[in-house]
């Protein structure tokens, strides 16, 4: 019985002298005893030296290894907590307000993946929408878009995205598009006509934007983008869903407002 005793004793003074071990991310070691994980810190001593309290910005220490052999993993950059954006919407369905006005009707899907980043694919009906140009479109065009929002210069502690899917962004982007369209022929013989044409155009772009999400409910996106575009046509502006220029000055451009829903 004495023996137990002892041992259970020479057990508990074990635990009771092990030293916590605060690992930062320089890969230094601080052997110490931890007593106090605060919002901005961490508090420790020596235990040669007890009545002196020491403290270590928590953006500086990559995890703690307790005596008793836990381990806590400090957050460093509270943006990428998925638990500040809990029960948040994180999906969105979008049109972009002004393509009606070019000729065509975009609709577009937005899915989060996590803090900060997000995909977008958006389908666009030419031909569905005023035509100013009067040039009788037909065909689709497609985009696909990922997101990354833009993180503020500076951190402070718990800061985070006011919404998940809030904020200034930027997003490479790939746009197709296939349509038929009248073309001016010009005059011949006194008679003047059109002719029906066939466009395939891609693009690649940097899009740059910024949306805004009111009650969890409504958004709205505003962007514009610039990049390389191939099929351009060399007389006539198609403006539906973006813009190519010829094979002299291969560059794209996309700009829009979208509307939309959050759920």
């Amino acid at each position: 019985m004495r023996t137990i005793i002892i041992l259970l004793l020479s057990l508990i003074t074990c635990t009771a002298m092990a030293q916590d071990r605060i690992i930062k991310k320089n890969g230094d070691v601080i052997e110490c005893k931890v007593t106090e994980i605060a919002a901005d810190e961490v508090k420790y001593y020596y235990p040669d030296n007890p009545k002196l309290i020491f403290g270590i910005d928590k953006v500086l220490v990559e995890k703690i290894k307790f005596g008793t052999g836990e381990v806590i993993v400090v957050e460093g950059n509270t943006f990428k907590n998925s638990e500040y954006y809990i029960g948040q919407n994180k999906r969105a369905l979008k049109l972009n307000f002004t393509s009606p006005f070019t000729g065509s009707t975009e609709v577009v899907y937005e899915q989060n993946i996590k803090p900060g980043r997000s995909w977008e694919t958006a389908l666009g009906i030419i031909g569905l929408g005023f035509d100013p140009q009067e040039y009788n479109p037909r065909g689709v065009f497609g985009k696909f878009a990922y997101k990354f929002l833009k993180d503020p210069d500076f951190y402070m502690q718990r800061m985070h995205y006011a919404h998940i899917l809030k904020g200034a962004y930027i997003a490479p982007e790939l746009a197709l598009r296939y349509m038929s369209f009248d073309s001016d022929e010009g005059w011949y013989r006194d008679s003047y006509g059109t002719a029906r044409k066939e466009n395939f155009a891609l693009a690649v772009m940097l899009k740059f934007g910024k949306q805004w999400v009111f009650d969890d409910a409504f958004l709205v996106d505003i962007f514009g983008g610039i990049g390389y575009g191939f099929g351009g046509d060399d007389y006539d502006i198609l403006n539906y869903g973006f813009i190519v220029g010829d094979e002299e000055v291969p560059v794209a451009f996309t700009a829009g407002i979208r509307i939309g829903w959050v759920f």
